[in-house]
């Protein structure tokens, strides 16, 4: 499942993060990283999402958020 795909409040680990070195790159300094939890804290359609990932608060933009896929 895609990260776009989670709803407000749930919480989930990332199983894998797809695209090009650069956009890998990109999450994981955000840290987007396999095996960490992420909380979903506001999701709404096409827009940047917020999550929090390791006790901070990440913006992440829809085009970025569907290269991630959690379970």
């Amino acid at each position: 499942m895609g990260l776009v795909d989670v709803g407000d409040g749930k919480k989930v680990v990332i199983a894998r993060i797809e695209g090009g070195r650069n956009a890998r790159k990109k999450l994981m300094d955000l840290g987007l990283i396999p095996g960490v939890q992420v909380t979903i804290i506001r999701k709404a359609g096409p827009s940047p999402m917020l999550v929090s990932v390791m006790g901070r608060q990440v913006m992440i933009g829809h085009g970025m958020a569907q290269k991630v896929f959690v379970r």
